[in-house]
């Protein structure tokens, strides 16, 4: 039966079970308590593997996490990095169950300053397929360069695919006045076998040359540019939620949203460790690290290198020292 070893399933260990062994998930405020984790079961394995390997258990433990780390942060650079993009120019958005307890680190491996943690993080993916925009995606081959066709014969050539976009949003319920079209173009230099989307927008052939500067580090303003497909995406808005701003309170937390204290080893040391109930905590309110804030649906580790405030919106951001 596979599965965490401390849900009394598998026998081979997690990431869900290191994090345990450290201190860093709560056996008795996971799901709210509604289901307790089984942290002595942990000892048999981890001793056995950390035998094999020649390591102590805490040593082990903090080595999957690094290996689970080091995997996501490759993850994030293929999205940034290999894409001309700066991770430090941003702001890592944590959310899902488990996001909370690795978003910091992975933070200070990618020299990102801040994470945001949003309420309800386990449940951000099923809030925002409620609240998503309809998008329909549409194109059409033209094969043509920068000398073979003009912005004005690109414009009525879109003109036709925003016609099926409008009448199929429509079909969906949508209202004009809650349609967007927005247009790109497939571009490339003559004699590549791959190209970029660009938006089509103002001068979009210098558009083109900087995208692609921005992306392969170099640009050849000599070569000619060809326009292989345009594409149009017809965004439908629906109504969504306004989110509630909260006054702001004091920085330091009530003596009640403290609701625990355990031991968790960062790097190699145990640290005492307060635990905060998320729901306790209130707009200003401020953490330093090492804490654990625990809600129904994730738990969010700081560790010794990170703070917390909670913003206007509820959203915890952490601050990263590099």
């Amino acid at each position: 039966d596979p599965g965490p070893i401390c849900y009394g399933k598998g026998e081979r260990i997690t990431v869900t079970d290191a994090n345990l062994y450290l201190g860093r998930l709560l056996p008795d405020f996971f799901l709210g308590g509604s289901m307790r984790l089984q942290a002595k079961r942990l000892e048999k394995y981890f001793l056995e593997m950390a035998s094999e390997v020649g390591v102590d258990t805490v040593e082990l433990a903090e080595g999957i996490l690094d290996v689970a780390n080091t995997a996501m942060e490759k993850a994030i650079r293929v999205i940034s990095v290999e894409r001309g993009y700066d991770p430090r120019e941003f702001v890592l958005f944590s959310f899902g169950g488990a996001g909370g307890m690795h978003a910091a680190f992975l933070a200070r491996l990618l020299n990102i300053p801040k994470v945001l943690v949003p309420e309800n993080p386990g449940i951000l993916s099923a809030i925002g397929m409620l609240m998503a925009d309809v998008i329909k995606d549409y194109s059409c081959t033209i094969m043509k360069n920068q000398f073979t066709t003009t912005g004005e014969e690109l414009s009525n050539l879109f003109e036709s695919l925003e016609d099926r976009g409008s009448q199929d949003l429509a079909s969906e319920g949508i209202s004009m006045e809650k349609m967007v079209m927005e247009r790109y173009l497939d571009m490339r230099y003559e004699g590549q076998s791959y190209e970029i989307i660009v938006p089509f927008e103002g001068d979009y052939i210098e558009g083109f040359h900087s995208l692609h500067e921005k992306t392969y580090g170099y640009r050849n303003e000599d070569k000619i540019v060809e326009v292989v497909n345009i594409r149009l995406r017809a965004r439908g808005i629906p109504e969504k939620p306004r989110f509630i701003k909260h006054q702001t309170g004091p920085e330091a937390p009530e003596p009640k949203a403290i609701v625990g204290e355990q031991d968790v080893a960062f790097e190699g040391k145990g640290y005492k460790t307060l635990v905060y109930s998320r729901e306790k905590l209130v707009s200003g309110n401020m953490v330093k690290g090492p804490a654990i804030i625990a809600e129904y649906s994730s738990t969010i580790v700081i560790p010794p290198f990170a703070s917390v405030r909670v913003d206007e919106f509820k959203n915890l951001v952490i601050e990263v020292m590099s």
